[in-house]
């Protein structure tokens, strides 16, 4: 009898009878509550008599019992969208995309409806949703390109130690905004520029942040200082009053540093950390074991501390001669290759070193090692042992003020002895490795945050009373 109910309801909405088929629905699930196709079914009846607020319910209880059907997801956007609520909607899109129960037509109306409500990066990322899971005509990208026309201008100024950690984050931006890179010469090059801009980035805290943040204030202004320009004078030479935002990637030793130089930098403007993102879906990852050849990958520099590498080496070839260190990196210092090639050669362990000098393919050359090693005296992330550990590589980290907070203390070693230690020392757990720079380190996690902060600013455009920084330091 109860099934009847069931039947009679569903042929009844079929014929477009819906209250009555309605009231045979509730009769129905009022004594089979766990039926979710039920409340489902009900819930369809329900959107189509716009009684939205009730078929929202209706889905809900759905979607929380076992063995719902797909559509569900889909219905509940329907309600959501219905109830001009495109925020809740978002919330479901994952699912109903995973069940295939959407097109193109309603991510483009859900972002229309963001846009309307004044939340524009919402939209743009809903609009990429739709094109990743169902535009394979690319129906979205004329909305794409129109969203983007109207959203924030963003200025790129990159100084002379290059773009290399701004690559992803710019073709992430370009995507999203309307995006301009630097390639002026002088200060009036700079100044039109941010004029043009409503956001203007600064990579690397040195001379072009020196002068964009000394001209008039006419745009947000963000400064990303990663780790060398703090421990000369750079900071002293920036006006924080001009500055919206200093970004750091996440040593707490080099905001002592800042510090040093600028004892109110808290103060004068807002400081956030965002670390760099790895984007470990490009790099290859394999299971490896303990073994002979351990990797040092870096530019010969000072800071890169090659002094204790050779004493590292010398206590372990004591210990085991087969072992050998792989050296890539650019080799320009004079004083350091001489150094190395001397020391080595007065400890006997010269051949244990072996030059491969700068690679294209880092990560191929790295594929038959077994350790990568650093004994760096500072870093601001070290992102070459971090893409390494997500090889699967053992990382074995000198512990330089600020490396238990980016890398934790399990890979950490204070002396040559210990080094000696935690290479000889036969755990190896590849998958742990590559877990931690997954789980602490994701590209697309730093892609959002930055997002986060543009869509913030492009809230509350720069104008001659705007605070300029004190409305978003609860935002990001």
């Amino acid at each position: 009898m109860i099934d009847t109910y069931y039947q009679q309801g569903l042929q009844l909405i079929q014929s477009g009878r819906l209250e009555e088929g309605l009231c045979c629905l509730d009769v129905f699930l009022k004594q089979h509550p766990m039926h979710s196709r039920g409340w489902n079914d009900a819930g369809t009846a329900l959107l189509r008599l716009a009684r939205s607020e009730e078929a929202v319910r209706y889905f809900l209880r759905s979607v929380g019992l076992p063995n719902h059907p797909p559509q569900v997801y889909g219905n509940l956007i329907a309600g959501y969208m219905s109830l001009n609520q495109p925020a809740s909607a978002v919330r479901w899109l994952k699912s109903a995309c995973l069940e295939a129960q959407l097109d193109h037509a309603v991510f483009s109306k859900m972002a229309t409806c963001l846009e309307q409500a004044g939340d524009a990066a919402s939209a743009m990322d809903v609009l990429y949703r739709g094109k990743e899971h169902c535009d394979p005509a690319r129906i979205l990208d004329q909305h794409i390109e129109a969203l983007k026309s109207k959203r924030a201008k963003i200025a790129f100024f990159c100084g002379a130690d290059g773009p290399g950690f701004l690559k992803d984050i710019m073709e992430y931006t370009r995507r999203r905004y309307p995006v301009r890179f630097f390639e002026g010469k002088t200060a009036q090059d700079v100044f039109d520029l941010m004029q043009w801009s409503d956001i203007s980035w600064f990579e690397w805290c040195t001379e072009l942040a020196r002068i964009g943040t000394n001209m008039p204030k006419v745009c947000r202004t963000i400064i990303r200082l990663h780790r060398y320009e703090a421990h000369i004078n750079w900071p002293q030479l920036i006006n924080w009053d001009n500055a919206d935002m200093l970004m750091t990637v996440g040593n707490e030793w080099v905001m002592h540093a800042i510090r040093h130089w600028v004892s109110d930098i808290d103060r004068r403007t807002m400081l956030v950390t965002v670390p760099n993102g790895v984007d470990v879906d490009a790099i290859d990852y394999k299971p490896r074991q303990p073994g002979k050849k351990i990797a040092f990958v870096a530019k010969l520099r000072m800071v890169k501390n090659p002094m204790l590498l050779v004493q590292c080496m010398a206590q372990l070839l004591k210990i085991d001669p087969e072992y050998k260190l792989y050296m890539a990196g650019e080799r320009h210092d004079l004083l350091l290759r001489h150094y190395l090639e001397y020391a080595a050669n007065e400890l006997g362990i010269s051949h244990a070193f072996i030059y491969d000098d700068f690679q294209d393919d880092i990560l191929g050359w790295l594929n038959d090692k077994n350790f990568i090693v650093s004994t760096s005296v500072i870093e601001s992330q070290g992102m070459g042992i971090l893409e390494a550990m997500a090889a699967g590589i053992k990382p074995v980290v000198y512990n330089f003020p600020g490396a238990r907070g980016i890398f934790g203390a399990a890979p950490l070693f204070n002396t040559p002895e210990q080094f000696c230690q935690k290479i000889l020392d036969t755990s190896y757990h590849s998958h742990q490795y590559r877990q931690f720079v997954e789980q602490r380190y994701p590209l697309r996690q730093q892609l959002l945050r930055v997002n986060e902060i543009f869509a913030k600013f492009e809230k509350g455009p720069v104008s001659a009373n705007t605070p300029l920084h004190s409305e978003y330091q609860s935002a990001v």
